[in-house]
């Protein structure tokens, strides 16, 4: 969420500034590739024959393609610093308007754009709640709309970014379709940005949409808990099932009974004393299917199913996730209840209450935290579009990216977990200079030993 200050200091005047010389960069790329395709081509036409002539005019035609859609990409930027621009213009007339009201009634606003009655409760104070969630309501507005924009600027620019690895106009006039499966895929091929993917097998990314439409705790929080707290062992064995994995769970188990009894545990680490709390509490969402309670269970049967059942770690995350969100106060969001998982006291939530999902000015690991869930916000966003899709969506869109490919190289999206199909081999002319894949060993005719 935007901040007040975010939003009272934003000069939208600059993203007008960088709207216009996208336009005019746009418009150097239209002559540019007119130039080469009806001037240059033409004339090596007419004066280079043969099949040299053939390839010089080629390679000027393609030129002009990636002039033409490199033009494309420069005016969808230019849109979305423009739209950019007018939604923020709006927003801060709305918000310099609440906080103008605010403070003739006397409430202060802290930064999160929390309107304050300091008069509230006192002998003699008239009652202002109808005033105060007047200015209320019009700042979270003004907010609420900053954010989106700079939300659907943020993904638009990354579209616009994969783009400039398309040489067709055409495609990138697609790539701009709302929901289109190929901006979806320019978002992936540029990479997780030195970010680990969450190595789970298929069953946990099971676990998890049915712990999410049981609890109505969302997916994308549910995998932010298993991108954060991912076990070491995770990154040599994504299966869970592995020697090296069999090790660190029987590790951590052997710590959280003896040398460390509030180890977290399993690939949410979860705590033996928190998964016992959300059990009790839940205790029928937790029977066994030998009818005893997860509640009732030692530390040790505890500690040894936490660890051996990735699938149960989720359901308890979730249920106790939708425990904290009972006391709303500093857990409005994913982004607040993803702090809440790892310190649940008041501190953290008031600082949540003040600041929002705002982390710069946070301390410590709560910093850190919120930085890490900016990060990996719109690669999961990215990566649950493109699980949304259909075969036949990603299908096409793979085979787009390999048009645009040199034929035998490589084609590969980076989702941050597995989300269907995410590779291909290109199947477009070689660029000039560019080496073709080493051709690999002949295959042994059979009966030649």
């Amino acid at each position: 969420m935007v901040s007040v200050p975010e939003l009272t200091g934003a000069v939208p005047q600059q993203w007008r500034d960088a709207a216009d010389d996208a336009v005019a960069a746009a418009k150097q790329c239209d002559s540019l590739a007119s130039y080469a395709r009806d001037e240059i081509a033409s004339t090596l036409r007419q004066c280079w024959v043969g099949d040299a002539g053939r390839a010089a005019r080629e390679k000027f035609v393609k030129h002009a393609g990636d002039y033409e859609a490199a033009s494309v990409g420069l005016r969808a930027m230019a849109r979305t610093y423009d739209d950019l621009a007018e939604a923020i213009t709006a927003a801060q007339r709305d918000l310099s308007s609440g906080m103008d009201y605010a403070r003739r009634q006397g409430f202060s606003v802290d930064d999160s754009g929390r309107v304050n009655d300091p008069g509230a409760g006192k002998e003699g104070a008239e009652d202002k709640e109808s005033e105060r969630s007047q200015a209320q309501g019009i700042i979270k507005d003004a907010l609420t709309r900053a954010s989106r924009a700079d939300t659907t600027a943020a993904v638009s620019l990354r579209t616009v970014e994969g783009m400039t690895a398309l040489g067709d106009a055409k495609l990138a006039e697609q790539a701009l379709l709302p929901n289109s499966p190929l901006a979806i895929a320019l978002r992936l091929s540029g990479g997780l940005d030195g970010l680990h993917p969450i190595n789970v097998p298929p069953n946990v990314l099971s676990a998890v949409n049915l712990a999410s439409a049981e609890t109505g705790i969302s997916r994308k929080l549910l995998l932010s808990i298993l991108w954060q707290e991912q076990q070491w062992y995770q990154n040599h064995n994504p299966s869970l099932r592995g020697p090296l994995s069999e090790f660190g769970r029987f590790f951590n188990w052997g710590l959280a009974l003896g040398l460390r009894p509030d180890k977290s545990l399993g690939i949410t680490h979860v705590k033996t004393d928190t998964a016992r709390g959300v059990a009790d509490t839940y205790r029928d969402a937790f029977q066994l299917e030998d009818g005893r309670y997860l509640a009732d269970l030692s530390d040790h049967e505890l500690a040894a199913l936490i660890e051996h059942q990735p699938e149960l770690d989720v359901r308890l995350s979730a249920y106790y996730l939708m425990d904290l969100q009972q006391n709303q106060h500093g857990a409005g969001t994913d982004k607040q209840l993803f702090t809440l998982y790892a310190a649940d006291d008041d501190d953290v939530r008031d600082k949540n209450e003040q600041y929002g999902d705002e982390s710069e000015h946070r301390g410590y690991d709560i910093k850190a935290r919120g930085n890490n869930w900016d990060a990996i916000e719109p690669h999961l966003d990215d990566a649950m579009a493109w699980e949304a899709l259909t075969d036949e969506e990603r299908l096409e869109a793979i085979r787009q990216l390999e048009s645009q490919t040199p034929a035998g190289h490589h084609v590969s999206l980076e989702t941050l977990y597995r989300s269907g199909q995410t590779t291909g081999t290109g199947t477009g002319e070689p660029e000039p200079g560019t080496p073709s894949p080493s051709p690999g060993p002949s295959p042994t005719p059979p009966g030649n030993g």
